[in-house]
Formats: structure tokens, sequence, C-alpha cells
């Protein structure tokens, strides 16, 4: 919907802003046994049926952030992103496994329950008593849903040294005794921390232990006899107590870890020999982890490349043969990355500069934001950070390189107002300065701006990864719009330009007349 005042042009950028993400395909081979589901004895919780030279898996860890979404940001996935993950889980695995209480979970265990699929429960814990209190308090009441089949208090806690043995105690008493319906307890920790805190094991219903051949420096041949060592050790330390591995994988790429190499190859091996060493030994497990996660990039160099899917919802190339294709639905939604749908997503910030230093002309309306010119302005510029605008060098980027185009809706009052589109990256300023007409100054007349008409199609902008930003060509063909031209590697900002002073025109591409 487009409004126009008197005096002023308006420009309305609609509800489309987001970054479309490119995909690649290859293939592999292999095909694992079936292995029990940690289940706790619950059928609508069982290993689905593998379609024919597939796997399935008993249990998956699930983190469901999208491109460029960080969860210690507060920037967190839809409820629709995580719908449509469902059904590519539910190809894969009746069970997931859950890191935290708060944040998009309670739109997981709906979409979870939905789909037939069991959750076990994680309530992130740490160092903060506010933030623990506060996840447990949401814990106690997501355990109330039906798709809830267990609830693992604290991840790591003590491995990181966030609480010790006789808090983590307390807080799991605490939620036990708040759930309204009987649901199995547990802790999720490595082994050794396990092995060191043994009357822990009296306070929970099962044991969650993490193993990783990886992080023990092992080579991808002696992995399968490192983790059976491990597995071992707990299950004869806890001989009458059900012993669940609550995250086991190896990463795809990345630095090497002593003897450890990651790699496709080597995440490939491993699954496959996991899940036989799984099958024959009977042992319960929630394999890590279901899609690759950028946020995590404090992980020694790995942290992003655990998944079995990559992040846009494609299935990591070595593993093809052996994995189900993701669901058309997952593809879709992860590859965009929302911005302004509705309203600024989280991470982002918005920023208006004009020549008069003007900077109230931005109002949101029915979910568009609607940019009134301000009078007697050579240029201004609306802009959008990822974070609140900061000095070069200390403000958060975002690395977009795997998109492969930007998709903006813009429309004008009336035919004829025109628009220059320009992407920066993070060591420039955040105050449309490299927007304006002087920055473009060098530029080919024949390559100044786009026109916008009232009924102006959607724009697809092309990407190529640079090093150095770039201001993108425009072309009208009929109906359409065409861009060439390059982004750079890292952006921050998408500023719209709107010139109307007379030394500064916008003029029709190739070489068309002034407005």
């Amino acid at each position: 919907m487009v409004r126009s005042t008197p005096k002023h042009p308006l420009l309305e950028v609609a509800t489309a802003l987001g970054l479309v993400l490119g995909v690649l395909l290859v293939g592999c081979s292999g095909t694992p046994k079936a292995s029990p589901s940690p289940s706790q004895g619950t059928a609508s919780c069982t290993q689905p049926q593998p379609a024919p030279g597939k796997l399935s898996l008993a249990g998956l860890a699930y983190g469901p952030s999208h491109m460029g979404q960080d969860p210690t940001r507060g920037s967190f996935p839809s409820s629709e992103e995580i719908e449509a993950d469902m059904p590519t889980l539910a190809s894969l695995t009746h069970y997931i496994r859950t890191y935290s209480a708060t944040g998009p979970t309670d739109a997981i265990i709906q979409a979870a329950e939905a789909a037939h699929i069991c959750v076990a429960l994680g309530i992130g814990l740490g160092s903060d008593p506010v933030v623990n209190t506060s996840e447990m308090a949401a814990g106690e009441r997501l355990a109330s849903n039906s798709a809830v089949h267990a609830i693992i208090v604290g991840n790591e806690v003590l491995q990181r040294g966030d609480l010790s043995e006789d808090q983590l105690r307390s807080d799991i008493e605490q939620v036990r005794a708040k759930l309204g319906r009987a649901v199995p307890i547990t802790v999720a920790d490595t082994y050794a921390q396990w092995i060191q805190h043994r009357d822990l094991a009296n306070d929970v219903d099962f044991i969650t232990v993490h193993i990783y051949p990886f992080w023990q420096g092992v080579a991808i041949d002696s992995a399968t006899q490192s983790l059976d060592r491990a597995y071992t050790q707990v299950q004869q330390t806890f001989p009458h107590k059900q012993i669940v591995i609550g995250e086991t994988g190896w990463p795809s790429a990345g630095p090497p870890y002593g003897a450890a190499v990651p790699s496709a190859a080597n995440q490939a091996r491993y699954l496959r020999e996991f899940l036989n060493w799984a099958h024959a030994k009977g042992v319960q497990y929630f394999y890590f982890d279901a899609f690759d996660e950028d946020w995590k990039v404090h992980e020694m160099g790995v942290g992003t490349h655990w998944g079995l899917y990559q992040q846009n919802g494609q299935v990591k190339p070595a593993l093809s043969a052996v994995l189900p294709s993701p669901a058309s639905a997952t593809l879709v939604q992860r590859s965009y990355r929302d911005v302004y749908v509705g309203g600024l997503e989280a991470g982002f910030a918005f920023g208006m500069e004009t020549s008069g230093h003007q900077r109230h002309w931005l109002t949101a309306h029915d979910g568009s934001l609607a940019l009134t010119y301000p009078a007697n302005q050579q240029w201004g510029v609306m802009f959008i950070s990822v974070g609140p605008p900061a000095p070069p060098g200390q403000r958060p980027s975002l690395d977009l390189s795997a998109y492969r185009s930007l998709v903006v809706d813009l429309r004008a009052a009336v035919d004829g107002q025109c628009v220059r589109i320009g992407i920066k990256d993070k060591n420039q300023p955040d105050n449309g300065s490299l927007s304006s007409p002087s920055a473009l100054a060098g530029l080919p007349r024949a390559h100044p701006a786009l026109f916008l008409h009232k009924n102006s199609p959607t724009l697809n902008l092309p990407y190529h990864c640079i090093n150095t930003p770039r201001v993108l060509n425009i072309i009208e063909e009929g109906s359409k719009v065409l861009l060439a031209g390059v982004f750079a590697c890292f952006f921050l900002e998408v500023g719209g330009l709107f010139d109307e002073s007379a030394n500064h025109r916008c003029y029709r591409p190739l070489g068309g007349t002034p407005d």
C-alpha cells in the first residue's frame, strides 16, 4: 500500500526485506543400521523406519538457529521457521533434544507435537542465578506438554564450573517438585564429570553423557574404540542406571584437534560407525547435531560444522546418499534471512540521515515502513545495520557471504522517484555517508539509480562475493528489475539514497532521459 503527502514523495519499504541463500548439492554412500530410541519406553518416540538406502536416528540434538541468528544476542527463529524444520527432522528421527527452556522453545515443542516428534527438554543453567530461575520456571511450565518425554536439567554445567554438584542437585530437586506430571529427569555432562560426581546419579532417573572422541584428539581410525571405552567406563560406574549418550558427533570442517581431523569424509565415516556400534550395543543416544549453526564461532574453529544438514537446509554432500532429503518447507524457510518482515528482526537497527541531519522521517504502518522524504534536503538515507550504530571497528558484523541476493520490495507514491541501494562493510560509517552523492560522483551516469513506480516489482539483487564494497548498477527492462554489480562479503547497511537536488538528479539507466 502506498500513500503520499502533498509536498514530498513517499517511499515505502514493504515487508519483504530479506536475504536469499543459494544452495549446493553433492553425494555420498553408506547405510548404517537402526538403533533403539532413548524414549523411556514410549512407542511414539521410537526410531522411524528409514527409506530404502537411507538411515534414521534414535535421537537428534536440535538447535533451531537459521543463518545470521544468534541466541546469545536475542536473535531467534520464528515459529514458522521452526515448523518448517519439523518435516525434515521427522524423516530422520522421532526424538529431539533441546538446550534451553526460554527463547523459541515453546514454539519448538508445539511444532514437534504437531509433527509427532518427542522432545527431551533442556533447561539451560549457568552461573547467573537470575537466568537459571527464569529457565527453570519456563521448563516447569513447558513440561506439561505431552510432547516432552524427558527433562535435561543443565548441560555441561559441571564441565564449565558454572555450578557445584550441590547447587545442581538443588536445582534438580526444585524442578522435580514443581512438575505437574511425572517426567524423567536427567543431567547432561561429559563422561569425566559423571565419573567425578557419582553421587549425582542418585538424583536423576537416567544418566545423559557426552562422549566425543574428537575432543579427545583421537584419530578417526580409533574413534569408535575410544567411544566404546568411555561408554563402558560409565556403564560400569553406574550399573543400575540407564545410560543415554546425550551428544556425540564429528565436525565436517575446521582445524585439527590433536590427531582428530575434521572433514566431510570423516564426519560421514564417524556417523556410520557410531550408528552401527550403537545398534550392536543397544545404546540410546542423541546425535549431535541436526543443522550447522553459524553463531557458534568460538568453539576451536569447528563449532559451526557439526550439523548433518547445512544451515541452508540442504543435506551435506558427503551424507546425501544416506540421509533423507530435506523437506521443501525446510529449504524455503532456511533459504531466507529475514531483516524486516512486519517489523525489524532482532539483532538489527535502523538509522536515518540527510544532508541537513533530519532523522525523523520513518514511520511504520500495516507492517511496512513509510519514508516521507524531508523538504529542502540534498540527499537522505535510511540504513539498516547489524546492532545499533557504532564507530567502525567497535560493532558486530554478520557474515553474509553465503547469500546470493537481496530482496527488497520498494514502491513510490508517485511515478518517477528514484533510489540508490548501497551496500557497506563493517569498517564503514553507519551514517549513510558513503551512499551520499559525493561518494557516487565517479559512477557512470548510465547507472546511478533505480526509477521507482507505483507498482514496482520486487528487486532481486545478484550477489558476488568480493572484498571491497561497490554500488550496484540497476537496470530496468520492461516490467523486470535487473541489478548488476557486487556486494561486499561483509556488509552492515542497506541504504536507500533519495536525491531531489538540481545537482544530483536521477537518470534512467542505460542513457535514458532525466526525471
